[in-house]
């Protein structure tokens, strides 16, 4: 098969099992919005940002070497991935001791059983999912994803419409879909035959961790691009505020699962194809492919911002539409970004990936303040935006010749921003219109490609 068809088949599998399943919970929205208050739903982001930040620390971000290094041939995977499980098993201790702690600070109490279980399955779930995309399981990882979500979707009905057990029993629903499906994972890979208990090669210990600490540092940067602006609105402006900023996230969410779908399966073709002929030219158009269909299906989502906003965010959460415009802008360059992290990832360069994350982060970290301090709550989104395309900007650089982009997409995600501002300022919406026309002239020769290739492929 070639690299084309294999980048294919990937996305259409991680696809299938993406939109099948996220468009269930997407629906899901107006539920937990019904139900739980501002206060309630900002209190779980808080908690679940939490574990996605210690994550990567406790576990020195050993899952993402698990699936670079199962992908080289030089080295056996059942070392790789048993020395992966240790670092695993680690953090879970660690989070252990810690959750003790809290509870004798009574620091979330009477939460702390779910920020413990909620940190234990998802860490395995994780690692099980990159040990999957190592031995290039795509279509394991597909289908955990849907049991994933339709745990999740069970779970909200079964836990906040019939037992009515609010907070608690969204948490539960959490819990049981990141558990299940590293079930799933574990059984479907029989994960435990890979499992060397004599494993000791310091050499590839630390050919590891050599690549995986620094990636530590780009798991917060994420995360500080992500998740920070909630803790400073939550600091500056309160708990409810961050509620309505946590919700305004989850149309941005339509644009993650398409930017999840690319770059899972970008990931496994970058670090195939590195140092290939012509690797560069592919690479090149893989990029301007991908960022120009998550640029249309971001300008059609900031025009239907309000008429979305009015069906998903039910009573005091709909105000959380005018921060949805940037939010997306941000998800379409984190998308760039990202597409950039599996060629730097072939070519072992963890540490550009450590340092844009680091400049992104520290950019966000200021910004979040200045902008919060200045216009509100709409300060967190503005600032996210500016941190992502710092962060693209120091990738693109850390590239170079390895990737060969000739398309004008800068003046896209301009043409993005005038777009959201027209939407945030005015509503006109023929002005939007007018932004989208120009959008989709600019890209004319990228979306005909993409049509002959659809074309040609259903012929066959």
């Amino acid at each position: 098969m070639n690299r084309t068809k294999y980048l294919i088949k990937n996305i259409g599998l991680l696809t299938i099992s993406n939109f099948s399943s996220k468009i269930l919970v997407f629906l899901l929205v107006p539920l937990y919005t019904s139900i739980l208050t501002t206060s309630e739903y900002g209190t779980y982001d808080l908690i679940i940002s939490t574990v996605s930040l210690i994550y990567p620390i406790f576990t020195l971000n050993i899952a993402d070497a698990v699936m670079r290094f199962t992908m080289d041939d030089r080295y056996s995977k059942g070392a790789i991935i048993s020395k992966g499980l240790k670092y695993i098993c680690l953090g879970v201790a660690i989070t252990a001791v810690i959750t003790y702690g809290l509870s004798i600070a009574k620091i979330w109490d009477g939460l702390l059983p779910f920020f413990g279980f909620y940190y234990t399955a998802f860490s395995f779930n994780q690692f099980l999912t990159q040990m999957a995309k190592g031995l290039e399981k795509v279509q394991d990882m597909a289908i955990s994803g849907v049991i994933s979500t339709l745990i999740m979707v069970l779970g909200n009905i079964i836990f906040l419409l019939i037992f009515q057990w609010g907070l608690n029993g969204f948490f539960l629903a959490g819990i049981l879909s990141q558990a299940i499906s590293a079930l799933y994972l574990c059984f479907r890979m029989r994960a435990w035959q890979y499992v060397k208990y004599s494993s000791l090669d310091k050499n590839l210990n630390r050919e590891m961790l050599f690549y995986s600490i620094p990636l530590i540092a780009t798991s917060l940067g994420w995360w500080v691009n992500n998740t920070l602006d909630r803790y400073a609105v939550v600091f500056l402006c309160g708990v409810a505020a961050n509620g309505l900023l946590s919700v305004a996230y989850k149309i941005p969410s339509i644009l993650n699962v398409v930017q999840q779908i690319f770059i899972q399966a970008w990931q496994i073709s970058a670090i195939k194809e590195y140092g290939g002929n012509e690797s560069s030219n592919f690479y090149g158009n893989a990029f301007s492919t991908i960022n120009m269909m998550m640029c249309i299906v971001c300008a059609v989502l900031i025009l239907f911002t309000r008429p979305l906003a009015s069906i998903l965010y039910a009573k005091e959460f709909y105000n959380a539409w005018e921060y949805v415009p940037f939010l997306l802008i941000s998800s379409a360059l984190n998308c760039a970004a990202g597409l950039l992290g599996p060629v730097l990832s072939a070519k072992r360069d963890s540490k550009t990936m450590m340092w844009s994350a680091i400049a992104g982060a520290s950019v966000n970290a200021v910004l979040n303040i200045v902008l919060i301090f200045l216009i509100g709550v709409q300060g967190a989104s503005i600032a996210t935006m500016i941190s992502s395309l710092v962060i693209y900007i120091i990738r693109r650089y850390g590239v170079g010749k390895d990737i060969l982009i000739r398309d004008r997409y800068w003046l896209t995600w301009l043409i993005l921003i005038a777009q959201a501002c027209v939407e945030v300022s005015t509503g006109t919406y023929i002005v939007e219109l007018v932004f989208v026309g120009i959008m989709i002239a600019l890209n004319i020769a990228n979306i005909k490609n993409v049509i002959q290739m659809g074309v040609r492929m259903l012929k066959r």
